[in-house]
């Protein structure tokens, strides 16, 4: 089957362009994870009605900081859905 789309919404991306490079390198690899499979090395968050995960990077190589991703799947349209990044050490 194919990959998921990832979508990464215009709000974000003042987030991401604060983040150091390792830390833009470290979420790149995690969003590429996600296209592949949305439910692996994450957890499911207590909501009713949708499928909200989190999932964290890997640490920066830069920083050692890692990047937390709250997102939805949507599995009837394969979407995943970046709702909130938050970075820190």
């Amino acid at each position: 089957m194919s990959d998921w789309n990832v979508l990464l919404p215009e709000r974000l991306n003042r987030e991401v362009a604060e983040l150091t490079p390792g830390e833009r390198k470290s979420l790149y690899l995690a969003l590429k994870k996600l296209a592949a499979d949305p439910r692996a090395g994450s957890s499911a968050e207590p909501v009713t009605g949708a499928e909200l995960r989190r999932c964290l990077t890997a640490p920066a190589a830069d920083t050692g900081g890692v990047v937390t991703v709250l997102y939805r799947v949507i599995p009837d349209t394969r979407t995943v859905a970046i709702i909130w990044l938050v970075a820190g050490p």
